[in-house]
């Protein structure tokens, strides 16, 4: 990928860290934080330094900065929960949002990796792919604010990449049709079969419905459908490889029986 270009995706995200620099300080930020952590205990140790806790990250930016250094599936899970914490509460206060978006900004940038930065898409270059991927970011987070979600991270993430790719898709699906139409058909919908990726899907939602576990129905998804690897779910999650492994197994039975 030319230098150039990878400047040039970045720029956003290099205006989002330091705009957080500064607002993730600022009173109004400090203050947003407390009103959350009081109705957490959690958060209230990590913040406060109640139940036993350090109390190291007095500001939003504080707290960020300690989910990104999360090592360890301990600290992951812990990370992880503060991401459920801050969903939950983000429609008390549009700054959670702010700072939950910053949190997932490692998660954005790699699902923008993973959609190869919309290359084949609508979009004239990777930093306006990424803007798409901010807005699509912000309103799944204004139609799920207030949720209580306990696998927020991997939730949130697997919408957000799950939209930008249906987008990609029917970009790349028209632009093939258009290519190959006589000019008399071209004012036709062009007719499409369901993708075996689209059958997939839509097999694991009739067997939810059906009684299969949730737990087993999500891994299956995102690693099938949404191409997360099992090391990438457990870091996006916190949760042990083994246990995701056996998750899969177990609904791959059920798929295959």
């Amino acid at each position: 990928m030319p230098t150039a270009q990878m400047k040039q995706r970045v720029a956003v995200i290099d205006q989002m860290t330091a705009e957080w620099h500064s607002i993730g300080r600022s009173v109004a930020a400090v203050r947003a934080l407390g009103a959350v952590a009081e109705r957490d205990p959690l958060l209230s140790a990590l913040v406060l330094g109640t139940a036993g806790g350090p109390g190291p990250c007095p500001t939003p930016c504080d707290v960020v900065e300690h989910m990104r250094r999360a090592s360890g599936r301990t600290q992951r899970e812990e990370a992880a929960r503060l991401v459920q914490v801050l969903l939950r509460e983000s429609d008390a206060d549009a700054f959670i949002g702010r700072m939950l978006v910053q949190a997932l900004l490692p998660g954005l940038i790699t699902v923008a990796g993973k959609l190869r930065w919309g290359e084949g898409g609508d979009w004239q270059d990777g930093e306006e792919f990424f803007g798409e991927l901010l807005a699509t970011t912000w309103l799944i987070l204004r139609e799920w604010a207030g949720q209580d979600r306990p696998y927020a991270v991997l939730d949130l993430l697997s919408a957000i990449r799950c939209r930008l790719r249906r987008q990609l898709f029917r970009a790349k699906e028209l632009g093939e049709h258009a290519a190959t139409l006589h000019p008399d058909e071209a004012a036709a919908p062009p007719a499409r079969a369901e993708t075996d990726l689209e059958e997939l899907a839509r097999m694991l939602v009739d067997l939810r419905r059906a009684g299969m576990r949730n737990d087993d129905v999500q891994v299956l998804y995102a690693h099938h459908v949404l191409g997360y690897s099992i090391a990438e779910l457990a870091a996006m999650t916190g949760r042990d490889r083994r246990v995701l492994y056996a998750r899969r197994d177990r609904g791959q039975r059920r798929l295959c029986a």
